[in-house]
């Protein structure tokens, strides 16, 4: 019995440490600075915090604990950046969900026609049973070729 509780306690465990992704900006340095004060018959200890000195180079904070790339940072994320766009997508091939991803609705479908995008030009693969007409190779005529999208005439 205590086995099966510890298998059903370890389990449970790492779905749960799976399910969330933690994308973060960059980090400060809190570095601490101490002085010391005698006031009276008394010696305090005060820990202050020192700036950064690259302040300048790090990325802006966000603002809550949800992430996205263009609300909070002002990055222009494209189709071809597949290697940003690959942190949103599962091994098969498919979005994550909001709740895990941490993007606004406007974002997370944003990002979701940009990995279709990118599917269809051929850059990410789009992972689907053989039998499947989703992958583009099995469509008919000219849906199975490679599409190549303007930059410019791009609308989400």
């Amino acid at each position: 019995m205590s086995n099966l509780l510890r298998y059903f306690g370890q389990a449970v465990s790492r779905n749960i440490n799976q399910s969330k992704r933690h994308i973060s900006t960059t980090t400060p340095t809190l570095i601490k600075e101490i002085h010391e004060k005698v006031e009276k018959n008394t010696l305090v200890l005060e820990g202050l915090q020192v700036a950064s000195p690259r302040a300048n180079q790090m990325l802006k904070e966000a603002c809550s604990t949800r992430f996205c790339p263009e609300c909070t940072l002002g990055l222009n994320v494209k189709h071809t950046d597949v290697l940003i766009l690959s942190q949103y997508v599962r091994s098969d091939g498919c979005m994550l969900p909001r709740r895990v991803t941490g993007l606004c609705k406007k974002q997370q479908k944003r990002i979701g026609t940009l990995v279709t995008m990118a599917q269809k030009a051929g850059l990410m693969p789009n992972l689907a049973p053989e039998w499947s007409k989703k992958d583009p190779k099995k469509r008919f005529g000219w849906k199975k070729y490679n599409k190549y999208f303007l930059e410019e005439t791009i609308k989400y």
